[in-house]
């Protein structure tokens, strides 16, 4: 990746104060929490997409995702001079505000497309940014708690569309997207607080706040952190129909998916409060568990009982995970740009497996004989947790290299 090639001082022009970027992360979270939690009950009653076409959706969501996140590198290395990524964040934010607009004036499917896609990648390279300017400068504590409000923030703001959203999701589902222009609109005036670039992040002092093994967690968390996307990614479609299939009112099925994201922000509370999960291997297997039990929970529930259970499971194992990549990324990557782009693509590549492996469970199970026997839901769970299975042995690599490296050092010290 061509960003890998920036150096951590170049980015140095004063310290950011960090109310600042938090307070653009909220207004910009607002649209993660219409656009990746929300978006699937918009396209199936605004639009009447059917479950085959809101997994495509998502696909393609995924796809410019990962396109703009991989892609902020190469746009920062060759515009470090002359494009300030200050005044690359704003032309972001008005961009997605702008596209926001679209659905509103143009009622047609097409722009809705053309929305969704835009600002996908808007927000991938968005992100990186924000990140960058969050933890730059900050080491150890000060960097666990600076990433501990930027969870907190937009945790919080996600959460506000889904609950507000009732009302309007059945007739009018388009001005939901319309209101997050009037959000990334707000979201310049903090960002005039920005200084031009993010502050210098020394090496010295990362390096005293990183243990051997930081590396090795930081490989095996971004394994899981994917994995976690496709299962979020993997379920989001599916939601809709599952709530109509065990008979949940319409205004009921947003506040309900709900309940896994303050799951998940009560997770990541609790990590951002207490440093005793830092280079502890168990945290990272205990999420894992947690965000796969929790999937299969909510997809095969049979009543919505079961389903609010697995979303406690699944919100506190995808927490964790987010968190714990998160930290590692910032304290091993330097707080670089380019470390919180990988963040984000891993995070995007997600994002695009998750609703192919949804895709293929629906229409393997109405497509062939097996849809006689198995039923959409048990046939994406299927896929998908083969595809975790592959994915926990990459997890556990380092894991396996970490004991090694410790009783090699255990007999040295003998």
């Amino acid at each position: 990746m061509h960003g890998a090639r920036i150096q951590p001082g170049s980015f140095d022009d004063g310290i950011t104060p960090l109310w600042a970027p938090l307070a653009v992360t909220f207004l910009a979270s607002l649209g993660t929490g219409i656009f990746w939690n929300a978006i699937a009950f918009i396209a199936r009653t605004t639009y009447d997409f059917p479950q085959e076409r809101n997994f495509v959706l998502t696909v393609v969501m995924g796809s410019a995702y990962v396109i703009g996140a991989l892609g902020i590198g190469r746009i920062m290395y060759r515009f470090e001079r002359r494009l300030r990524p200050r005044t690359l964040l704003f032309w972001l934010m008005l961009v997605q505000g702008l596209l926001c607009f679209g659905p509103v004036m143009i009622g047609r499917e097409t722009v809705f497309w053309i929305t969704a896609a835009g600002v996908s990648m808007a927000s991938a390279i968005m992100w990186p940014l924000l990140e960058s300017y969050l933890s730059a400068g900050r080491h150890g504590r000060a960097m666990r708690s600076a990433i501990g409000w930027f969870n907190i923030t937009w945790m919080s703001a996600v959460i506000i569309p889904l609950l507000a959203m009732p009302p309007l999701l059945e007739d009018r589902g388009e001005w939901v997207i319309g209101a997050q222009a009037i959000a990334n609109l707000l979201a310049l005036i903090p960002l005039c607080f920005f200084a031009g670039r993010p502050h210098h992040h020394a090496a010295d002092l990362a390096a005293a706040s990183v243990t051997e093994e930081y590396p090795l967690l930081l490989r095996s968390a971004r394994v899981l952190l994917p994995m976690s996307c496709l299962l979020f990614m993997a379920m989001g479609p599916v939601l809709p129909y599952r709530f109509e299939a065990i008979g949940v009112k319409l205004e009921f099925q947003t506040p309900a998916t709900a309940v896994w994201m303050f799951a998940r922000f009560i997770a990541m509370l609790i990590m951002y409060r207490l440093g005793f999960w830092h280079g502890r291997w168990g945290t990272l297997l205990l999420a894992g568990s947690l965000m796969t039990g929790g999937f299969g929970l909510v997809v095969l529930a049979p009543d919505l009982a079961w389903m609010i259970v697995g979303f406690v499971f699944f919100g506190v194992g995808i927490g964790a995970v987010y968190y714990a990549a998160l930290y590692y990324a910032m304290a091993v990557g330097r707080a670089e740009v380019a470390a919180s782009g990988v963040h984000e693509a891993l995070i995007g590549s997600g994002y695009t497996i998750g609703p192919l492996a949804g895709l293929a469970g629906t229409v393997l199970a109405k497509g062939t004989a097996l849809g006689r026997s198995v039923t959409a839901g048990q046939a994406i769970v299927g896929i998908v947790w083969a595809l975790i299975a592959l994915g926990a042995i990459g997890a556990a690599a380092p894991y396996l290299h970490a004991r090694r490296l410790r009783r090699h050092s255990a007999k040295g010290d003998r």
